[in-house]
């Protein structure tokens, strides 16, 4: 059956060389791994345990399910979106958007609070914090922790260094908040993967890595960056038939392949229902060793001019993701769970 390869060795080598980066440019910044939507796509538990054991301790988790799946190996794991389903275990925390949760929430839980700092998605004002930091205080629950999300960080121009400065002075304006009200100063934390490999002055407490530790960095403002890491995660189909099939043969719904020699044919297992896109006849796409996938793909098959047992879908999704004017996060997360995660040691 169909199955993606994690390469431990490349997911290692991407951590090092973002770690390597923020140990030159800040002199206590912790790198937090993030790991929802079942870890961009690569598989939850198992990336989880690759990143215990090169000795991260802090994560982000997309919902409460997910950090259960998780809760074990981890100090520190926060939930990005929803309530939780019950009670926040010790090690948890919850990012807070909106002030309803608050009530929601059990007391002595660990509430992140969030704050827009330019991207205008998600977060509270900042004209809130004093507002919302009395109500977690009221409420008795605890602040871990204050953060925003600059999604500026792969882009030219001034918006991403505007972010930062905005940070900066939230980061003044919480502090103190923290010391009129009498509690702990939480950690700070907003920059991405492409922020903090841009950065060259880091005074967070931590960095939230993502796509950047799975091999991937889509940012004009620093291209040559992206050539550095390694893609984590290979897609492999196993055959199902082959066929010698003569030249005009039609291959597929529609018939919209049409072989010009006789070839020997074969279908593997994996298409549309799979989470990997739907190729027609518009679509030039090959496999990792030059195959053409021949249109129109079906729902749980492909053909190729092959008679491999099996063959490697992709070891790099880039030329998935131009090829369909997306990006890697795209093509990454929506192959399907069902899908067999293994992780290779070389």
């Amino acid at each position: 059956m169909s199955e993606i390869l994690l390469d431990s060795q490349a997911f290692f080598h991407n951590l090092t060389y973002i770690s390597k980066h923020l140990h030159t440019h800040s002199t206590s910044t912790k790198l937090a791994l993030v790991l929802k939507d079942n870890a961009y796509g690569h598989g939850l538990r198992e990336i989880a345990s690759l990143a215990r054991e090169f000795g991260v301790q802090d994560v982000f988790v997309k919902t409460y399910d997910e950090a259960q799946v998780v809760r074990e190996f981890f100090g520190s794991i926060t939930i990005l979106y929803g309530e939780p389903k019950g009670a926040l275990a010790p090690n948890m925390a919850i990012a807070i958007n909106n002030k309803e949760i608050l009530h929601s929430l059990a007391f002595g839980s660990k509430v992140e609070l969030k704050v827009n700092t330019g991207m205008n998605r998600n977060g509270i004002d900042p004209s809130e914090l004093e507002e919302y930091i009395t109500l977690i205080t009221q409420n008795g629950l605890e602040l871990f922790g204050v953060f925003t999300h600059n999604g500026y960080g792969d882009d030219l121009g001034d918006d991403f260094k505007i972010g930062c400065e905005n940070f900066e002075n939230i980061k003044v304006a919480v502090l103190y908040i923290c010391k009129k009200l009498g509690i702990e100063k939480p950690r700070f934390h907003g920059l991405n993967s492409s922020g903090t490999l841009r950065s060259q002055t880091i005074t967070d407490d931590l960095v939230r890595v993502g796509i950047g530790a799975y091999g991937y960095l889509q940012s004009d403002a620093t291209p040559q960056i992206a050539h550095a890491l390694k893609p984590v995660a290979s897609l492999w189909a196993d055959r199902i038939s082959s066929k010698i099939l003569p030249k005009g043969a039609k291959i597929g719904y529609g018939g919209k392949s049409v072989l010009q020699e006789e070839s020997m044919v074969s279908t593997y297992d994996i298409g549309y229902g799979d989470g990997f896109p739907r190729i027609n006849e518009h679509t030039k796409l090959y496999t990792a060793c030059g195959k053409r996938i021949l249109p129109r793909t079906s729902m749980d098959c492909f053909s190729c001019v092959s008679d491999a047992p099996r063959i490697c879908v992709f070891d790099n999704v880039m030329p998935i993701a131009q090829a369909f004017n997306t990006i890697s996060y795209e093509v990454l997360t929506h192959l399907s769970p069902f899908i067999k995660r293994t992780i290779v040691r070389k």
